[in-house]
């Protein structure tokens, strides 16, 4: 056997045991083996749990295509106590009408487009929508978390800038209410969980439209967990 048919049959031989390790791992143009993402249950559980410490929240509130929710977008600041402040666009006779509220105490100050603000009682508004409610562990943001069934992890990515993982889950109605008042149902939904601090940074849930149309949605972005926030009456 000549030296040239050596170093081909060597060669060759080198080659093939090479070409397994380089299919495992990607070569050096390829992305490299997926990233084993956590159980859903696992992910929702832990952000559940951070949440249960979180004093103060700012959240806002937006809407796609049609849902069957009396709101169309809110920006909304809130404390653990149940003092909130902030503006909602409320749907009105096929209009998006702006209101500024500020609740503070047993009362609750609301002021349209124009003119002052007028007070009315806690009391009163709480039968529609408490504000207290999605800071409290037992009713709150925690409790929509912990008792979402069927959770699965589908992704990793980034949410305003915040490496979170995407978790599909059906939300049972009454968790919801504590975010989204007069939903009736159970909805499907996606929740995005920071992967370092295990908060929650979004949150989208899809509704029934209005008259059988289309289905909507409402997502809920979360942000300035702890703020420092200052809530006092309007002068």
């Amino acid at each position: 056997m000549s030296s040239i048919r050596v170093r081909t049959t060597a060669t060759s031989t080198l080659l093939l045991t090479l070409l397994p390790v380089a299919a495992c791992s990607g070569g050096s143009g390829g992305s490299g083996p997926k990233e084993s993402l956590p159980q859903g249950r696992d992910v929702l559980t832990q952000s559940a749990a951070a949440m249960r410490e979180v004093k103060s929240l700012g959240f806002t509130l937006d809407t796609e295509g049609k849902p069957a929710v009396p709101f169309k977008r809110g920006d909304i600041k809130l404390l653990r106590s149940g003092d909130a402040q902030g503006t909602l666009q409320i749907q009105q006779g096929g209009q998006a009408v702006e209101m500024s509220f500020v609740l503070v105490g047993p009362t609750v100050y609301t002021k349209g487009v124009t003119g002052g603000y007028q007070r009315l009682p806690r009391a009163m508004v709480a039968q529609l929508y408490d504000p207290a409610a999605p800071l409290d562990p037992e009713r709150g943001v925690a409790k929509l978390l912990t008792s979402a069934t069927g959770p699965r992890t589908e992704a990793r990515e980034k949410v305003g800038g915040t490496d979170a993982y995407r978790v599909k889950a059906t939300l049972p109605k009454d968790a919801v209410a504590a975010l989204v008042p007069g939903v009736g149902q159970d909805l499907t939904g996606q929740v995005w969980v920071a992967t370092t601090d295990h908060r929650p940074v979004k949150i989208k849930m899809q509704i029934p439209a209005a008259a059988g149309g289309p289905a909507g949605a409402v997502i809920v972005s979360l942000t300035e967990f702890n703020a420092d926030y200052k809530i006092t009456p309007p002068k």
